[in-house]
């Protein structure tokens, strides 16, 4: 299940003056939210795979092809 950023919604809130976070927070926070998003990712396609209906796992079918 991929997941786009431009998906996403959020609010804002300007606040005029100084950012309230530094410049190494947002790069952290960055980071933190692109690591839970791959998280995620990968755990959809786990479950995906581990739900997927495979041949070897059907039993044999009586018409011949």
């Amino acid at each position: 299940m991929p997941m786009h950023i431009d998906n996403l919604t959020s609010r804002v809130h300007v606040n005029t003056g100084e950012l309230p976070f530094t410049e190494e927070q947002l790069t952290r926070l960055v980071e933190l939210v692109a690591a839970r998003l791959a998280t995620a990712r990968r755990q959809a396609e786990s479950t995906a795979a581990a739900t997927e209906l495979r041949r070897s796992a059907t039993p044999p079918s009586p018409i011949v092809e």
